[in-house]
């Protein structure tokens, strides 16, 4: 057997910043986006675009935590599912955010499958291009709130 030298372990804490720093620059992206769908639609909005800055960190970042600890107890399997637990994961986050607002449940838990599958996506394109990360991490969330 072959020893393995220290140097040769990924850093624990470097792996956990990054999939931080992945999951916080998912949320920007997303935020950013349904910001912008927010600016378009109605001023009565309700739902996922009422409040996209809370809605996105509080329900969608919470709910893709459970759903990567769920992919990560089942082992990760093919795309589809893994789609279909972000599908699935992505109802019960917009359930939850339907109980709390006071709506209807059909008005929240769809949209918010596309919600969770937007972050999915959000989140894969920050791995494949990782000096975005940082920008929307931290910058453009903060630059969003700012105009809004």
């Amino acid at each position: 057997m072959k020893p393995t030298h220290p140097g040769n372990l990924p850093s624990v804490r470097l792996t956990a910043g990054m999939y931080a720093l992945s999951k916080l620059s998912a949320a920007g992206l997303t935020f950013t986006l349904l910001g912008l769908l927010a600016l378009a639609a109605p001023p009565a909005a309700s739902g996922w675009l009422a409040s996209p800055a809370y809605n996105v960190y509080a329900y969608a970042l919470t709910v893709s935590l459970l759903a990567d600890g769920l992919l990560r107890l089942t082992g990760t399997g093919p795309r589809a599912v893994i789609m279909v637990i972000y599908a699935i994961a992505g109802f019960g986050a917009g359930l939850w955010l339907a109980h709390d607002q006071g709506s209807g449940w059909a008005a929240s838990a769809f949209p918010g499958i596309a919600v969770l599958l937007l972050f999915r996506l959000t989140q894969l394109a920050g791995e494949r291009l990782p000096a975005l990360l940082p920008v929307f991490a931290l910058f453009v969330p903060l630059l969003c709130l700012r105009l809004l």
